[in-house]
């Protein structure tokens, strides 16, 4: 069964939320959205919508939310043990929503010796394999005491090295239903390091209140280094966009590819123009040739990368 949505703008914000949805019947993997608000055609950093707040929902399967929803994540369930921070005030605007570029970053400029291959074994799979550090630089980690950052998130992890050795299909197939989203890895990047869902352990909106370098990443207690926002100079570190639908950004965890912000003819997407897993089919190019695929995008509002997989993760 499909979802029917009506969504009414109703300021200049629009989807920002300030988007009313007039009716909703939830669905397995599919929405359908009858009448699509007018979306920015440009990025507005200091004014973006907060996720986990109706109807960009944080949804956990385990405490009775059984399916994924549009502009919602689909959670499996939240850890015990959540850490991360919890206040983001000091950067949220009078309308509700918040503002990126008040919102502090860890200083530092740390290389790392990154190893990251991506190679087709000819049986139909693809294989990826690496050290999970980036090759960009990141910030300190742990967080500098006494810094700014450190005055709201004092993140006491650092970075170190970790296996990655995925399997994957080379041309992935969309699963019957979609599968919910745990914690740590929901894809690899570009850079070899991880990509991480939308929300925090806390439950809350990862990108909107937790404390990253300018990369948009940072670390965790498995001292991963990983990202959960798409800020542009992660985006302009893998290719900086001039025109048409993005590169490819990476893989997630079902195979399917995850490319940037924009999409055919280069329009800029928000998480409203795909469906609840947070992609759509169309040609891309991939491995080299244009084909018919199902893949995700990277949007600068919430769930920013996935709302559920939309095929088999591994």
């Amino acid at each position: 069964m499909h979802c029917r949505h009506s969504i009414k703008a109703t300021s200049i914000y629009l989807f920002v939320t300030f988007f009313t949805i007039i009716s909703c019947n939830k669905s397995d993997d599919t929405n359908e959205v009858a009448d699509q608000p007018m979306l920015p055609e440009t990025v507005d950093l200091t004014h973006l919508p907060f996720g986990g707040t109706t109807p960009t929902n944080i949804l956990i399967r385990n405490q009775g939310d059984p399916q994924p929803d549009f502009l919602s994540l689909w959670l499996c369930g939240l850890p015990s043990n959540g850490a991360g921070n919890a206040d983001a005030s000091d950067w949220t605007n009078p309308d509700g929503t918040w503002d990126y570029t008040r919102k502090p970053q860890v200083d530092g400029n740390i290389t790392w010796m990154s190893e990251f291959n991506v190679s087709l074994d000819n049986n139909g799979n693809r294989i990826i394999t690496g050290n999970a550090l980036p090759d960009h630089p990141t910030g300190i980690f742990p967080i500098t005491a006494g810094s700014v950052a450190y005055q709201y998130d004092g993140n006491p992890n650092i970075i170190t090295e970790h296996l990655v050795n995925y399997t994957l299909p080379a041309i992935p197939e969309v699963a019957a239903t979609a599968s919910c989203a745990g914690f740590g890895p929901s894809g690899i990047s570009l850079t070899g390091s991880a990509i991480y869902h939308g929300a925090s352990t806390l439950g809350n909106d990862a990108a909107a209140h937790e404390i990253f370098d300018r990369f948009g990443g940072h670390t965790d207690g498995t001292e991963t280094y990983h990202y959960h926002f798409p800020s542009e100079d992660l985006q302009d570190h893998i290719h900086k966009h001039e025109s048409g639908h993005s590169v490819l950004m990476g893989y997630m965890l079902d195979g399917f590819g995850i490319y940037g912000p924009y999409g055919e003819d280069g329009e800029l997407l928000w998480s409203a123009d795909l469906d609840a897993c947070h992609g759509h089919t169309h040609p891309v190019l991939w491995d080299g040739e244009m084909i018919e695929l199902y893949h995700y995008h990277w949007t600068n509002d919430f769930p920013y990368n996935i709302g559920c997989f939309k095929g088999t993760p591994q």
